[in-house]
């Protein structure tokens, strides 16, 4: 009877030592799932401030290429032909962007975007849509960040 209770003790360690391990192992990966969503809301909701800084910059009449509430030309080309770094910065855009218009011309050539288009993969991007005016057209304004 003394051999049968030793046998019964070993196994119920074993089961104790498992059910914590097996506690602690669960523990870490709810931690871990919760942190991980938390950083990509962080990186979404920064992408997003961004782009929305951006794009008020972009279509404002002071610094952007808007005059009387539509796009000048101009302007528009001024800012095609600035450095993108330079652009970046002063957007408040730390990651990278670019935008697109309708019929979107660039010194009587027809482009297809304003900015650096992504030619790698991409962890995260936003878009951005304003109403504006183009060419005495409305057009919708498109305007991307992206990690």
């Amino acid at each position: 009877m003394l051999i049968l209770n030793k046998k019964g003790q070993a196994w119920s360690v074993d089961v104790i030592a498992a059910i914590i391990i097996f506690t602690a192992g669960i523990s870490i990966l709810f931690f871990y799932a919760i942190n991980f969503n938390n950083q990509s809301q962080i990186n979404i909701d920064d992408l997003n401030y961004q782009g929305n800084f951006a794009s008020e910059f972009i279509l404002s009449e002071d610094r952007g290429i808007l005059v009387e509430n539509k796009i000048n030309q101009t302007k528009l080309d001024d800012f095609y032909n600035a450095d993108y770094e330079t652009k970046r910065v002063e957007l408040g855009v730390k990651d990278n962007f670019y935008f697109t218009i309708p019929y979107l011309e660039i010194e009587g050539i027809p482009r297809d975007y304003v900015g650096r288009v992504n030619t790698t993969s991409v962890e995260n991007l936003i878009q951005i849509n304003r109403f504006t005016i183009y060419k005495n057209k409305p057009v919708t304004f498109r305007l991307y960040v992206w990690k």
